[in-house]
């Protein structure tokens, strides 16, 4: 391996080290009660519903059905892993299926 290339890895696994020890310094900082702490709590579930709602939004009959049935499992059962299980599980299925 060439010199150029030791450089890159090295820098990249101090950059790794160091976002990721700025984030556990962050996160000692916030605030553990409150409308901020209630708020970082939703924010990873509100950015993976941005994140599905985009990808339905640009995507066929097959995923809106899919996500439809999601929906609905998710809010009977409030169970994530098994939401998610299923909605890929029907997608797979009407690919397989329908024309």
């Amino acid at each position: 391996m060439t010199h150029d290339i030791w450089i890159t890895v090295w820098v990249l696994g101090f950059a790794s080290l160091a976002i990721r020890l700025f984030g556990f310094l962050l996160a000692q900082r916030l605030p553990q009660t409150g409308a901020w702490a209630r708020g970082m709590e939703a924010l990873p579930g509100c950015l993976i519903v941005a994140l599905v709602a985009l990808m339905i939004l640009n995507s066929g009959q097959q995923e809106w059905i899919a996500g439809a049935v999601v929906l609905l499992i998710a809010a009977k059962t409030r169970n994530l892993p098994l939401s998610m299980a299923i909605g890929v599980a029907v997608v797979a299925f009407m690919r397989a299926t329908l024309p």
